[in-house]
C-alpha cells in the first residue's frame, strides 16, 4: 500500500534526478514541482475512508475497495487543486505558458471541472484539456492516494480482472520487479491513481493476459533504435531464455536483460507497457520512469505497437494517443 509519508516526495525526487540532461528536462522539473505539492497537500488532508458496510460490499464481491467511477470524490477532489495551482504558479522562472495554463484552470467554473475530472477517471479524457489535465490527475491522486493508505494490504479484495488495481479499479500505468526481502524478483502494477501496488506473474500481458507473445524492447543508447527479444522471455531467476528454454544471448538479448527499462509487448492485443526493473536500477519509480522514457513510447508507436494507457502527468486524449 502507498506510503503515505514519502510516496510523493520519493516520486519528485526521482523526477529531478531523471531530469538533469534530459531533453524533456524542464518539464520534469515542472512535475517535480507539482508532485512536491502534492505531498504537502496529502500531509495537511483529512482523509475519510469509506463506510465499513461499502468496504465489507466490495470484499464479499472482490470488487474495488473505492472505484474511480464510484462518485467518492464529489466534493472532495476541488479544494485540494488550489494549492497546487497555487505552489507551482509561485515556482522561480515557470513559464509564461504554464502560468496561463493555471489561469485558465482557475478561471474554470466548477461544472466544467467536474466534468474534466469524470472524463479523466473514466480513462477517456474526452474533450478535455491536455495542458490541465495533468492538475487535475494531480488533485485525484491526492485523494485517492490519501484513502488507499488507509488500508491495510489484509482489507483488499483479490479481484477477478488481475490487471486493474483492487483499490480504485483503474489500470496500472507500468509494472515494476521489486527488489528485498519477500519482494524479491515479484512483478507489481502500479497504480497512476492511488499509488496502489498489486502482484502479477511475470511474462504475461497486463492487457489481455496472453502469455504466448510477449517480448521485450528497449532503447539503444544512441536513442534512435530499439532492440527487441522477439521471443525473449524474463524469467523469475533473471535469466533470459528462447521457447526452447534454452539461453538466448544474442546481442538484443543482452541489451534487453541489462536494460531497467524495457517495454513489455503483446502480439496477441497489439499493446504494450512498461516494465521497471530495481536490480538494475534500485531508484527507479513507476509513474516518473515512465514519464521520462517517452523515447520508447515513439519508437513502439513506430512498431506498431500501442500503449495499453497513459502516464497521469502527460495527458493524451484518445484521439491524439
Amino acid at each position: 500500500m502507498p506510503q503515505r509519508a514519502e510516496v510523493f516526495s520519493a516520486r519528485a525526487a526521482r523526477l529531478r534526478q531523471l531530469a538533469d540532461g534530459h531533453p524533456l528536462g524542464d518539464y520534469l522539473r515542472l512535475m517535480a514541482a507539482l508532485v512536491d505539492a502534492q505531498q504537502r497537500v496529502l500531509d495537511n488532508f483529512q482523509t475519510e475512508r469509506p463506510s465499513p458496510e461499502s468496504i465489507e460490499q466490495a470484499q464479499q464481491h472482490c470488487m474495488p475497495l473505492v472505484p474511480a467511477t464510484g462518485g467518492y470524490d464529489a466534493g472532495r477532489w476541488q479544494p485540494l487543486l488550489t494549492p497546487l495551482l497555487d505552489a507551482v504558479a509561485s515556482q522561480p522562472g515557470v513559464s509564461p505558458a504554464v502560468k496561463a495554463v493555471i489561469d485558465r484552470v482557475r478561471a474554470a467554473d466548477p461544472a466544467s471541472l467536474e466534468a474534466g475530472a469524470q472524463a479523466l477517471l473514466a480513462g477517456h479524457g474526452k474533450g478535455v484539456d491536455a495542458a490541465s489535465a495533468p492538475f487535475l490527475m494531480a488533485a485525484l491522486q491526492v485523494l485517492w492516494t490519501g484513502v488507499a493508505s488507509t488500508f491495510d494490504a489484509g482489507e483488499v479484495p483479490m479481484l477477478d480482472v488481475p490487471n486493474v488495481c483492487p483499490v480504485c479499479g483503474t489500470l496500472p500505468v507500468a509494472s515494476v520487479v521489486r527488489i528485498g526481502g519477500a519482494h524479491e524478483g515479484y512483478r507489481y502494477l502500479a497504480c497512476g491513481l492511488c499509488s496502489t501496488e498489486w502482484h502479477m506473474v511475470r511474462v504475461k500481458c497486463t492487457h489481455c493476459e496472453a502469455s504466448e507473445h510477449v517480448a521485450y524492447h528497449v532503447v539503444d543508447k544512441a536513442g534512435d533504435a530499439a532492440a527487441s527479444g522477439e521471443d525473449v522471455a524474463a524469467a523469475d531467476g533473471g535469466i533470459l531464455k528462447g521457447k526452447d528454454g534454452r539461453p538466448k544471448l544474442d546481442e538484443a538479448a543482452k541489451r534487453v536483460a541489462s536494460s531497467p527499462i524495457r517495454a513489455e509487448s503483446c502480439d496477441d492485443c497489439h499493446s504494450y507497457r512498461k516494465i521497471f526493473y530495481q536490480d538494475k536500477d534500485p531508484f527507479v519509480e513507476p509513474v516518473a520512469d515512465d514519464l521520462a522514457s517517452l523515447a520508447l513510447d515513439v519508437l513502439m508507436g513506430e512498431a506498431g505497437y500501442a500503449r495499453a494507457n497513459g502516464n497521469p502527468l502527460l495527458w493524451q486524449n484518445a484521439e491524439e494517443a
